[in-house]
């Protein structure tokens, strides 16, 4: 049997598109020739082990060089026939200088274009590659045939389950401030919402929500709609399975989105100091982008700076309104009134 090693420590959207690329790819060797581990961080690993077309995790240890030592040894002593460095930072390098083994194929890097184009505004083609599609490129260089279409990577987790009314998600947070769409923009759609329907909403909440959702505007008309849910405190995979469960779910440019499109719902995502060209927007046909037009964008290769013009007018300047008309548009095939 063929031994696969597949290299990406984080993060969770990044990891999200990559086992679309994964399970497409396995599902292209023939059946029970090949098996595929994924080194990745431990925060992830228990979702990455559900991934289709992954049939083995191994966290990546914390601590220094010595626990990157003693993983480099055990991953040499089992001989794996073909390593794929999905990732390309200096860690995973280490580690595979460690192993004594070059990659089969790595990911290849678009950081200087990224830099070109926030600093001058100025696109490289390398740029109109969407980070799927580099994915895609890893394994296809070492599949002389191609990769096959393949069904969302999480979409098991949901399969055979039938929720009787349509349910909305709501996922407010992301991991920079600067790429949030206003807490109260998110209480009006969902007061909005709460009035013409009754249909169940689930309301995701990570750790860095909770650090402002407690007496917000949005807390309070969550707590005031009867057909709210406030998913807390729970795994990875219960995210999943409950993002997947849902018809569409909004949220901003996060890890949020790609899982719940890797469980194969829909989003409407709001964009602000990132764009299209960083290769993170939506991938199924039937997700939507809301983002306004600014001369400014992009600011950020992540989102990590705060917004320098003091106003976030990128995600400011998206109305509840906007986003309510483009959410009845994506609701009316799911039965919502209009």
């Amino acid at each position: 049997m063929r031994q696969i090693l597949i290299i990406r420590f984080g993060a969770l959207g990044d990891l999200c598109l990559l086992a679309w690329s994964i399970s497409r790819w396995a599902r292209s060797a023939p059946a029970g020739q090949q098996r595929v581990t994924l080194v990745t961080k431990a925060a992830f690993a228990p979702l990455m082990a559900e991934m289709q077309g992954i049939d083995r995790v191994i966290a990546l240890p914390e601590g220094g060089l010595g626990q990157l030592e003693r993983l480099a040894r055990q991953l040499r002593a089992e001989k794996f026939d073909t390593i794929i460095d999905a990732h390309n930072i200096l860690r995973g390098n280490l580690l595979l200088m460690l192993m004594g083994r070059r990659p089969d194929s790595r990911l290849a890097k678009d950081t200087a274009a990224r830099l070109a184009l926030l600093g001058f505004h100025k696109s490289h083609r390398s740029l109109d590659q969407t980070m799927a599609q580099r994915f895609d490129a890893v394994f296809e260089s070492i599949t002389p045939n191609g990769l096959p279409e393949h069904a969302p990577p999480l979409g098991h987790l949901t399969s055979g389950s039938e929720n009787p009314a349509p349910i909305v998600g709501l996922a407010p947070g992301a991991q920079w401030d600067s790429k949030r769409w206003p807490e109260e923009n998110y209480a009006q759609l969902l007061a909005d919402f709460g009035r013409k329907n009754s249909h169940p909403v689930r309301l995701f909440l990570g750790p860095r929500e909770e650090l402002w959702f407690e007496g917000s505007q949005l807390q309070k008309i969550s707590y005031n709609l009867p057909q709210v849910e406030i998913i807390r405190g729970t795994s990875l995979i219960q995210v999943a399975t409950l993002l997947g469960q849902c018809s569409v779910v909004i949220t901003n440019d996060s890890g949020l989105l790609h899982m719940a499109e890797s469980a194969g719902t829909p989003v409407l995502a709001f964009y602000g100091p990132t764009v299209r060209q960083f290769g993170y927007f939506p991938r199924l046909a039937e997700s939507r982008v809301m983002e306004v037009e600014l001369d400014c964008r992009p600011c950020s290769r992540n989102g990590k700076k705060p917004c320098h013009r003091g106003d976030l007018a990128c995600l400011q300047r998206i109305t509840p309104e906007q986003a309510q008309q483009t959410l009845a548009q994506m609701t009316a095939r799911t039965e919502f009134p209009a």
